[in-house]
C-alpha cells in the first residue's frame, strides 16, 4: 500500500501520523489478514477517533459533514492513486465470450 498524501507540509504531524498507521496496515497484511479486514478495522478506528476529536475541537463552527467530506475527498484521491494502469479483464463479457469459445 502506498502513502501518498494530498496533504500541505502544515498537516506534516497528520501526515507523519497516517504514514505509522500504513505501516501497521502493512504489518497486517504480511501477517495474513486480508485486505478487506484491515480497511474495515481502519474504518471503524477512524470513525472512532474523528468523532472522539470532533467534540475536543476548538474549531467552530462545528459541522460533522466537514469530517466526511475530508474523508471522501481523501478516498477520491487515493481511488486515483491505486487504481491499476490496465483495466482487469475479468468482466462479465468476457467471460461470456470465453464460454461461447468453449463450446
Amino acid at each position: 500500500m502506498n502513502s501518498e498524501n494530498p496533504e500541505t507540509q502544515s498537516d506534516s504531524v497528520g501526515v507523519q501520523i497516517a504514514n505509522q498507521i500504513i505501516d501497521l496496515a502493512n504489518t497486517r497484511l504480511e501477517a495474513g489478514d486480508s485486505a478487506e479486514e484491515v480497511a474495515s478495522g481502519l474504518r471503524h478506528a477512524a470513525a472512532n477517533f474523528s468523532a472522539f476529536a470532533f467534540f475536543r475541537s476548538e474549531k467552530l463552527p462545528k459541522d460533522p459533514n466537514d469530517t466526511v467530506d475530508a474523508f471522501v475527498s481523501f478516498f477520491e484521491h487515493y481511488l486515483g492513486i491505486h487504481k491499476p494502469k490496465t483495466a482487469p479483464g475479468h468482466g462479465l463479457s468476457q467471460l461470456i465470450e470465453q464460454a461461447k469459445k468453449e463450446l
